[in-house]
């Protein structure tokens, strides 16, 4: 079984309990994995545009790992119709290296929190975390390099938060003891589907990004971030508001094409739901008006 830095051992004790033996949890993996690659295959093919994915970090027997989440990876290989490229979040990575060859970048969500010191906050241990502090150091400096690039980016839960702090950007956690028909964070449930279950009104800025994409006033997302956006940072745009008022999506004021960032996630409705699957398709034709751009420079 692998752990993420940070788990502890009560997050340890539900993980035991509700997968039992690590042999089960992979056993089922598989079959979930078998099950939905038979219903439909990737559209990316050999010379498809390549779109780099931030790993996390995690620790598995003592070892350090990085691991990304196949939501991520089906949603860039399925909806965006690319090839998907890793880049592990290794504090010593060459992150223009990295970006060499890149049609797009994709920064997905995370177990983990944006750790406050990257914002001018003192962190509260138990209350802030967990943290993955070898992903901060990578996305902080990746981020803006490649927006400078021009290369298309989507920024999802986790990934919109690291835009924001990224250009100056402050979070702040929601009170823990909200309802929770009206907490942005994790919902009570017993699959995944419960979990990130469409259940929040956005209403999208008029004439804006997510509103052309969309082509609505307004969609129903899922929400699974506790974090949310404290201080935009000086370049971004809000394009979706909650009902709260909290900001739920944001563009990059100025960007040459596609740069968006969502606190929900499309990534895990794109096949099925209509918004979700409108700004994952977006991303993927800003993937490949680039590729072809590059090709014929």
């Amino acid at each position: 079984m692998a752990l993420r830095l940070g788990t502890n051992v009560r997050e340890l004790k539900a993980a035991i309990h509700q997968f039992g033996s690590a042999a089960d949890a992979v056993a089922y993996g598989l079959q979930q994995w078998r099950h939905s690659a038979s219903r439909r295959q990737w559209q990316a093919r050999s010379g498809s545009p390549q779109v780099g994915i931030l790993s996390d970090s995690m620790v598995a027997r003592g070892e350090q790992l990085a691991s990304v989440a196949l939501i991520c990876v089906k949603a860039v290989g399925l909806v965006a119709g690319a090839v998907p490229r890793i880049l592990p979040v290794a504090p010593e990575a060459d992150v223009d290296a990295y970006l060499d060859g890149l049609d797009g970048l994709f920064v997905g969500g995370g177990q983990t929190n944006v750790h406050p010191s990257r914002y001018g906050r003192v962190a509260d241990e138990a209350r802030d975390g967990p943290f993955d502090e070898f992903r901060d150091e990578v996305a902080l400096r990746l981020i803006p390099r490649a927006l400078a690039r021009g290369i298309p980016a989507l920024f999802i839960c986790r990934g919109i938060q690291e835009l924001n702090v990224a250009f100056g950007g402050t979070l702040a956690k929601e009170p823990d003891d909200l309802p929770e028909d009206r907490r942005h964070g994790t919902p009570e449930a017993d699959n995944e589907d419960a979990r990130y279950r469409l259940r929040q009104k956005v209403t999208l800025r008029k004439d804006g990004v997510l509103q052309d994409i969309c082509g609505a006033d307004s969609i129903t997302v899922n929400s699974l971030h506790s974090f949310l956006i404290a201080d935009l940072a000086p370049g971004l745009v809000a394009e979706a508001v909650a009902e709260d008022g909290s900001i739920e999506a944001v563009s990059v004021e100025g960007a040459s094409d596609f740069a968006v960032g969502t606190l929900f996630h499309p990534d895990y409705w794109a096949s099925s739901d209509h918004a979700s699957a409108r700004i994952l398709t977006a991303f993927g034709d800003a993937v490949r008006r680039h590729a072809k751009a590059q090709g014929a420079a």
